[in-house]
């Protein structure tokens, strides 16, 4: 139900942060690359990052300085590749079972599964959904982009009862409960339910 673009990243996901998100960005069309890969086939992602500095550096956000890579990149493109890799963490698990309090790598509950992903991009939420949403800046429905995670609030709390992360076109992926697995699913998937967006900074 995804386009998933970021596949081949899968191929070089034990390289490091930066190295991948550029692959994410080339494969995306958001950069144009410096000379030395212009040349490169679309397909050769693991030819492309061999062909980039090797570069640490922690969890970048939106709001921090664009690493040197031989390329302008904005705010806004550098988060959306941070959120596109983080759908592809989370495609991986899609079939994993649901287990309560279980944080992956093979079963998960819900803010499990939502702080699995994002961890895979070295940020880590706290594993209840209720500390996600306070962690997170609200946004609305319509300001949705993939990486960005849904809460639902469907007992009547204060707190939210689930969440789950947004892939895009208004499909999400979660862990939706102890009868199910991780699954793709409509963010009108609990009928009844009050939905409400959260973006990771």
């Amino acid at each position: 139900m995804s386009t998933n673009p970021l596949g081949r990243i899968r191929l070089v996901h034990s390289l490091t942060l930066v190295p991948v998100l550029v692959v994410t960005l080339l494969t995306l069309g958001l950069w144009v690359a410096p000379s030395s890969t212009a040349a490169l086939p679309a397909t050769s992602s693991v030819a492309a990052v061999s062909a980039l500095p090797v570069l640490t550096s922690p969890m970048l956000s939106a709001t921090e300085p664009i690493p040197e890579s031989g390329a302008q990149l904005t705010a806004a493109t550098w988060r959306i590749a941070i959120g596109q890799a983080v759908v592809d963490a989370g495609e991986t698990k899609l079939g994993a079972p649901y287990s309560y309090s279980a944080g992956g790598p093979y079963a998960f509950d819900c803010s499990g599964f939502t702080r699995w992903a994002w961890l895979q991009l070295g940020l880590e939420l706290p594993h209840n959904s209720g500390a996600q949403w306070a962690a997170v800046e609200p946004i609305s429905l319509d300001e949705l982009q993939p990486g960005d995670l849904l809460f639902n609030w469907g007992f009547g709390g204060g707190q939210p009862d689930h969440v789950g992360l947004y892939v895009g076109d208004g499909i999400m992926i979660h862990a939706p409960n102890s009868s199910g697995v991780v699954r793709y699913d409509s963010i009108n998937w609990w009928t009844g339910a009050t939905t409400r967006a959260g973006r990771v900074r």
